[in-house]
């Protein structure tokens, strides 16, 4: 009889070895794993979707292979659920096609020695675990394997079929079929980032398209535009909430300049529909809710104004992409004159300074002759608001104050610009959304669907000519002060203040109109059980996210 000796030390080795490279799989298909753990549906269909790689390679090199970049992403999906509650997904991919990836770069450049050192680890455990041969995953036969692919499969692509067949029209293109469809793998990291990609990619294309149609579309003016030259600017801000604005009450003196012009009117009741810049611009310039049901694209204002003869700029610190690579790009190439202040161009750079941009307005205005029509897109207070004013504005203790503060300098000098040259002009300033300052940040920051992240500023000035011009309209913007807005109101009033009327334009939702259309200010929070919120009949549950009441 041959003697046992469990305690030898080379049998324990030999033991170690054989478990080694399974505890190695094992972690990693947990840590891959754990970012789906946000809903039971979202590990559900991951782990189905693994199972089918598992099975249909049925090699454990192959399936560490597949984990390994899954692995070393984990932090950011695990940072990005910190922020939004999901996985990313459709969202994500929206701002990676709005941005470049020089400013993404930026947003984790304070990281990028941990994440590099996180990646090291990995690389080097998977490089032994791959340097030797494997087994397969499960023993069984080819015939036995690949049916339970089919079934795992069916599983998967035949109610997302029945969905797509279900789905309601698309109203001539202003909804995305995709969208639902990804709704179903939202939760499945890191399968969401594969249908959320040809979702954001199909909506990215559809406003595109939508853009140029709507530039070619013809306008019939009633009555005809007025031929008196006038300066009209709409400078639309980035990340600025209204309640850190002084000129509304907050505690710290964060607008000391445009408090001391005469004339200004401040909308004290503004909210935005979206928390986001990709879902808002769109709005400020055509009205267009894209999440609203039943809403259809209408004619942008830089279109609008071309139409009625104008000379049309588009001056902006945001990246620019590409002609229709992003939503606002595709507004922005509808202007006869197009500036972009960042680096290159603003082709693949980063924003610089919203100053890059004041040359470029000072020479749009002071060598205007006629009529001319202005988009000045800043940069404003956008993460990180530490890199978005200069040393000289570091004085108030916070960098998002601070950001305020040099917005709050900018506005002030387009404005005196304006003054300067004198005769009819206009100047509309509105942020495009806010973000959580303080609500569940760590005082860092960051895009997030507060109530506060929809209340956002909105001024008017107008020059003295304009106003002996059109004194019952400058009245009635003063009147109007207090009225519930949103940001469908501002291309109705900045074609009011241009004098532009036509038969699409709903004229009653403008802040010069005597008595304002009011409508349900409907906003969208970033999941899908807060998506339309009646913001007058909301508020903000423990989790920092908008609510119904």
């Amino acid at each position: 009889m041959t003697a046992r000796f469990p305690h030898d030390p080379a049998r324990r080795q030999a033991g170690f070895q054989r478990l080694w490279p399974d505890t190695l799989l094992g972690l990693m298909a947990v840590l891959a794993l754990l970012p789906a753990c946000t809903a039971l549906q979202g590990i559900v269909r991951s782990v189905v979707l693994w199972a089918v790689v598992a099975l249909l390679f049925n090699s454990r090199r192959v399936l560490l292979a597949c984990l390994l970049p899954v692995v070393v992403l984990l932090p950011a999906a695990l940072y990005y659920i910190s922020i939004s509650g999901t996985p990313p997904g459709y969202p994500l991919w929206l701002i990676l096609f709005y941005c470049s990836f020089p400013v993404v770069v930026g947003y984790v450049r304070p990281v990028l020695p941990y994440l590099g050192l996180w990646t090291l680890v990995w690389v080097v455990l998977a490089g032994f675990y791959l340097s030797r041969p494997r087994r397969v995953v499960v023993g069984w036969r080819a015939r036995t394997r690949m049916a339970c692919v089919a079934v795992l499969l069916a599983w998967i692509i035949v109610p997302t079929v029945q969905l797509w067949r279900h789905l309601p029209p698309t109203r001539g293109g202003t909804e995305n079929p995709m969208v639902p469809i990804h709704s179903r793998f939202d939760r499945a990291w890191p399968w969401s980032m594969a249908t959320g990609y040809i979702a954001a990619r199909r909506e990215t294309r559809r406003v595109s398209e939508m853009a140029r149609r709507i530039s070619h579309e013809p306008i019939h003016f009633d009555p005809p535009p007025p031929t008196t030259p006038q300066v009209i600017v709409l400078v639309i801000g980035e990340s600025a909430r209204r309640d850190h604005h002084h000129s509304y009450g907050y505690g710290l003196s964060t607008t000391p300049e445009m408090e001391q012009v005469p004339g200004l009117v401040r909308f004290d009741d503004m909210v935005t529909p979206f928390d986001y810049t990709v879902g808002a611009v769109p709005v400020i310039l055509s009205g267009y809710d894209r999440l609203r049901p039943g809403a259809v694209p209408g004619h942008d204002l830089v279109s609008v104004f071309n139409a009625a003869g104008f000379d049309t700029w588009w001056i902006s610190n945001h990246p620019r992409l590409g002609p229709y690579d992003s939503v606002i790009g595709a507004y922005s190439e509808q202007a006869r004159h197009i500036a972009y202040t960042t680096v290159h161009d603003g082709i693949m750079s980063s924003p610089v300074l919203d100053e890059r941009m004041l040359p470029v307005v000072d020479h749009a205005i002071t060598d205007a002759h006629g009529r001319v029509f202005i988009v000045l897109h800043l940069f404003g207070s956008h993460e990180n608001a530490a890199d978005r004013y200069p040393r000289g504005f570091a004085s108030l203790g916070t960098a998002y104050d601070n950001s305020i503060a040099y917005t709050d300098h900018m506005l002030a000098h387009v404005r005196a610009t304006l003054a300067a040259h004198g005769g009819e002009s206009a100047l509309f300033y509105v942020s495009d959304h806010g973000v959580r300052v303080a609500e569940c940040t760590g005082g860092i920051p960051a895009h997030g669907d507060v109530r506060a992240a929809y209340e956002i500023p909105f001024y008017l000035w107008t020059s003295a000519a304009w106003q002996a011009a059109h004194p019952q309209a400058a009245q009635t913007a003063r009147d109007n002060v207090h009225v519930p807005l949103t940001l469908a109101a501002l291309p109705p009033s900045v074609l009011d203040a241009a004098g532009l009327h036509y038969g699409a334009a709903d004229a009653g939702l403008s802040v010069l109109s005597a008595h304002p259309v009011h409508m349900p200010r409907i906003v969208h929070g970033d999941s899908t059980t807060n998506q339309n919120v009646d913001y007058d009949h909301s508020h903000d549950n423990g989790r920092c996210h908008i609510a119904r009441n």
